[in-house]
């Protein structure tokens, strides 16, 4: 079996990567007020609800984009530069007026938001503990989304999608406090050793993120039509909305057992196993509907395994990719699969229904685990010592 090296130069230390950590939350942090926000362009007329889609896919890929950009200007400028123009790019976009058109804002505030997801996957790349610190990250996102939504919630008025613009601004301008704990450089891994791990990524590597392009982006489209799905099941509307919170909350404990489990086992076969039980999770929702005590538990279990996965297919790609090329791009893949599957399932609602978004998205984790033996087998053979 090939040799896993590890990336050359230092890991970053349990503060720099929490910091690191905490800056790439940031700019996924409107993924979890998303409902709200675009809610409120609706309500003001500032967009068609039949736009919502092409509006949130655009910003999701320019997240995704922005992340590798944020890559590529890491091998050329300082850490901290880079987390700056993110954090500036994501203020700025969120103030800006209302005469400007939605899908420019919403791209733009995206790419600066990529450029601090960058930061992050970066500095998982260079971890030490992969699994462990993918699993952290995780977990700060899910904590925050769901920290703000609920604080949105709380509210005595409805924010106006302004109101949750200038929120969002104002976290990225506190997020600048974490900066001088950011490393001065996070160069992306790589090996002096392997000429080939300088140039271009490996078969394996580009396999591998295809793979989890396609399971994240299987994962979080039956998640945007779960809640559809449930009404359409017959589930009570005032029902659902503590279900998918209650899901939320297994999100966040699945993301600390990812932590705690670190780097135990095969992550390639954590990631099969786990891709099989949100499968079995959506039979079963299928088979016996999801009323009742169990139908409880199989919302916030697939939440759990979820988050159990997603870490999972970093370290996996530490195991299809020894030279480490892949890995910073870890970020942008699933993102880039976040945008695109849940886009294209929810055409396929007007002419097929709920039921084929959910059955498509399982065949698109079915392939996704493929394309994981597929990378495995793929894999380079290093030279370097074991």
């Amino acid at each position: 079996m090939a040799a896993q090296q590890e990336p050359t130069g230092p890991a970053p230390t349990r503060m720099s990567l929490g910091a690191c950590l905490l800056i790439g939350a940031t700019g996924l942090l409107v993924l979890g007020v998303q409902p709200l926000l675009y809610g409120g362009y609706v309500h003001e007329g500032r967009i068609a609800e039949a736009s919502l889609g092409l509006l949130a896919a655009i910003e999701i890929a320019a997240i995704a984009l922005g992340s590798a950009g944020g890559i590529a200007l890491l091998a050329r400028m300082p850490a901290r530069a880079v987390a700056l123009i993110g954090i500036a790019i994501t203020i700025a976009a969120n103030l800006l007026p209302a005469a400007i058109p939605l899908l420019v804002v919403r791209a733009v505030s995206g790419a600066g938001g990529g450029l601090l997801v960058g930061v992050a996957a970066g500095a998982i790349a260079r971890a030490k503990g992969l699994n462990a610190a993918a699993a952290a990250f995780l977990f700060l996102q899910a904590a925050s989304q769901y920290a703000i939504l609920q604080w949105f919630a709380s509210a005595a008025a409805p924010g106006s999608a302004a109101d949750v613009q200038h929120a969002l601004a104002v976290i990225a301008a506190l997020t600048a406090l974490a900066l001088p704990l950011v490393p001065t450089r996070l160069t992306p891994a790589s090996h002096a050793e392997n000429a080939a791990s300088k140039s271009a990524i490996p078969l394996s590597g580009w396999i591998g993120l295809g793979a989890s392009a396609l399971l994240v982006g299987a994962v979080v489209g039956i998640w945007a039509y779960m809640g559809l799905w449930l009404e359409a099941r017959g589930i009570a509307a005032d029902r659902i909305a503590p279900m998918l919170t209650a899901s939320m909350v297994g999100q966040m404990a699945g993301a600390l057992v990812a932590i705690a489990v670190g780097e135990r086992g095969h992550a390639g076969l954590k990631s099969v196993v786990t891709g099989l039980a949100l499968i079995l999770i959506v039979a079963l929702l299928f088979l016996r509907g999801a009323e009742g005590p169990v139908g409880w538990g199989l919302v916030v279990g697939y939440g759990f395994v979820w988050m159990v996965l997603t870490p999972a297919l970093t370290g996996f790609l530490l195991e299809a990719d020894p030279t480490r090329r892949s890995l910073p791009f870890a970020a942008s893949a699933q993102l880039m699969g976040a945008a695109i599957l849940p886009t294209a399932a929810g055409m396929i609602i007007e002419a097929e229904g709920i039921d084929t978004v959910l059955l498509t998205c399982s065949a698109a984790v079915v392939l996704g685990l493929v394309l994981i033996g597929a990378a495995l087998a793929a894999r380079p053979r290093l030279q370097a010592g074991t």
